[in-house]
């Protein structure tokens, strides 16, 4: 009996950390969904003097995503005029957006009009192995190659110590190209290297791009 009750005891302790991996697991189904049709999805507005919660509406129903706009987000007016054809739903969204000093984000499993403000906020922390991308390149002390005055052929001269290996700005490389003026305007944000792991607090949006970046390093290596 009191095996049982132990077994018991561990299976309900073990719900909700199943619970917990199974909506990671659907949030990150939904936020693969929601960036493929920002990134292939091609639509065309045309919208005089429209308020962002119409827009909004249009395109949570011509995209079929789960769309909403954060209460942190003040009413902006009814003045959003813009008309654009076939054009990806990304870049729609940024010139919808930015004019008015908005962003989106993903959260919960939907996409999100939000403040630039509440979106720095959003901030997690990945760490990433580099040590791949750390190697020093050696510069091997050479030889001058000099023509012997006494003897026939030639004499080799050492030029002196090894000079020591180069090493990569590798955080300096990831703020340069990615993230754009996030890194200095986002208080939470920031980036170190440790041991050959670069220990990264940004968006989600701006870890995409660092593991972009990552990427293209190693394909160049």
């Amino acid at each position: 009996m009191k095996t049982m009750l132990m077994t018991m005891a561990a299976f309900v302790a073990a719900i909700p950390a199943a619970a917990q991996d199974r909506k990671g697991e659907t949030d990150l189904a939904a936020r693969q969904a929601i960036d493929a049709k920002l990134r292939n999805l091609r639509v065309t507005l045309d919208f005089k003097n429209a308020t962002l919660q119409a827009i909004a509406d249009y395109i949570r129903e011509i995209a079929d995503i789960n769309l909403i706009i954060s209460n942190k987000v003040e009413a902006k007016g009814d003045d959003i005029t813009i008309k654009v054809q076939d054009l990806p739903l990304r870049s729609v969204l940024s010139l919808i957006l930015k004019p008015k000093g908005l962003t989106y984000l993903f959260k919960d499993g939907v996409l999100m009009f939000t403040t630039q403000e509440e979106a720095n906020e959003d901030v997690i922390m990945e760490i990433y192995d580099v040590r791949d991308l750390l190697y020093p390149i050696k510069d091997f002390p050479g030889v001058d190659i000099s023509l012997a005055t006494d003897s026939i052929g030639t004499t080799a001269l050492d030029t002196g110590a090894e000079v020591e290996g180069l090493v990569i700005p590798l955080e300096e490389i990831v703020k340069g190209h990615t993230g754009a003026k996030t890194w200095e305007e986002n208080p939470k944000a920031s980036i170190s290297l440790n041991n050959g792991l670069l220990v990264v607090k940004q968006t989600r949006t701006v870890h995409k791009q660092v593991q972009k970046l990552i990427g293209q390093l190693r394909n160049f290596k």
